[in-house]
């Protein structure tokens, strides 16, 4: 899920928290705070890259402070363009837009453009908010699988369509041939382009199933919880590293679109290697994180000595700390950012360091004392224990749950 916010900067937070309580993650929200910067994401990201979103958010501004947001120049500009986006597949002026304001009238400002318009809730409460804005992602989901209906190619197979009998023999003289009567008259989601040629589908919830995630979750569960004892040839790589090489979904959720293992990157000013576990990767390295995620055991003790006044991190969990806060420093360093780029395929200097490590209990039975020890001496660095990573995919099923549509 890839949401895109315009709205005032000192609201961004606020989204964040409220999405987070539902299940969405901080790297699933790209952030504007004007009309221009809103445009140029379109045309730049969406038109230009045929890269993906799922809905548009927009404030509108008070004239007293000027009319930075300009809800009404967004509603017009996106629903008149008749271009594509995620590669190509969909029209932009498809893509659902949502007026979110604390303002109870709209003399100004036209609403028939928009698929929701909702009023902020000051008080805190946003079951509302979220409702309304996951029915809108929901309806538009609905009207892509009634297109493919219209189009006769639901749960057809699009790989390679072009070769098959089907396109030959009907498809092409029926819907091709046609398809600026049928991008006009029987079709609200894709583009003229996929009107022309069909091609896959690649949308988690068009491809993955419940039951899927579902079990896939609970084998991590098991894994972390009761895998062979380790030594010498059972170890994080053949135990925990092969789980998620083969269960990507654990790593990936909504907030990234691909991943790096044990990508060799070269420290120009040390000469030396860095080979983090994985580097999760982003379609908008601009917008969002790009995360270097280092896979430690389950079995890791935070502290030693917990029962003394001066409880110490463990010289493993110490050891585990320095060698992400490398990966941190490579990263920064712009002596490394054409190595960097050449490796995930585009360049960045977003990124976020995790530790994988240890079991929620011991964390939060230190909680005060590892937050301080981790800001004072590893700022930066964020520390997720299993437990953690096991709920970050519960919420993202409950999400998958409370989006799905059904396809015939």
């Amino acid at each position: 899920m890839k949401i895109l916010v315009n709205d005032f900067k000192s609201e961004h937070e606020n989204y964040k928290n409220i999405f987070k309580n539902y299940g969405y993650e901080e790297n699933e929200l790209i952030f504007f705070d004007s009309f221009q910067e809103t445009k140029s994401f379109v045309v730049n990201q969406l038109e230009r890259n045929k890269l993906h979103i799922d809905a548009i958010i927009t404030n509108e501004s008070s004239k007293m402070f000027g009319d930075n947001m300009q809800a009404s120049n967004l509603e017009r500009f996106k629903n008149g363009l008749n271009t594509s986006y995620s590669n190509g597949n969909f029209r932009i002026k498809s893509i659902p837009l949502i007026l979110y304001s604390q303002n109870k009238t709209r003399e100004n400002i036209g609403i028939k453009g928009f698929e929701a318009v909702i009023q902020k809730n000051t008080s805190g409460q946003h079951d509302f908010f979220i409702s309304q804005f996951e029915e809108t992602i929901k309806k538009w989901r609905i009207k892509l699988i009634t297109d493919l209906e219209n189009l006769e190619i639901l749960n057809k197979n699009t790989l390679n369509f072009q070769d098959s009998n089907f396109y030959k023999t009907y498809y092409k003289k029926s819907f091709a041939n046609n398809s600026e009567t049928v991008f006009l008259s029987k079709t609200n989601i894709v583009s003229k382009e996929y009107i022309n040629l069909p091609t896959p589908l690649l949308l988690d919830w068009m491809i993955l199933g419940r039951d899927e995630i579902e079990k896939t979750i609970t084998e991590f569960n098991a894994t972390y919880n009761n895998h062979i004892k380790y030594d010498r040839r059972n170890n994080e790589r053949t135990i925990l590293h092969d789980f998620f090489n083969q269960n990507k979904m654990i790593l990936l959720r909504d907030a990234f679109v691909d991943l790096e293992y044990e990508k060799n990157l070269y420290d120009l000013n040390q000469k030396t290697n860095e080979e983090c576990d994985y580097i999760l990767k982003t379609e908008f390295p601009e917008f969002l994180k790009t995360t270097f995620f280092e896979v430690k055991k389950e079995d890791v003790t935070f502290y030693v000595k917990k029962k003394t006044k001066r409880p110490q991190l463990s010289s493993n969990y110490l050891s585990h700390l320095e060698q992400v806060w490398r990966y941190k420093e490579y990263s920064e360093n712009k002596d490394n950012q054409s190595e960097l780029e050449s490796k995930l395929g585009y360049g960045t200097s977003n990124f976020d360091h995790i530790l994988l490590a240890g079991r929620k209990e011991e964390k939060l039975e230190m909680n005060d004392k590892f937050s301080g020890d981790l800001n004072r001496m590893f700022k930066g660095i964020e520390v997720i224990t299993y437990e953690d990573l096991e709920e970050l995919n519960i919420d993202y099923y409950d999400k998958f749950n409370r989006l799905r549509v059904e396809t015939k």
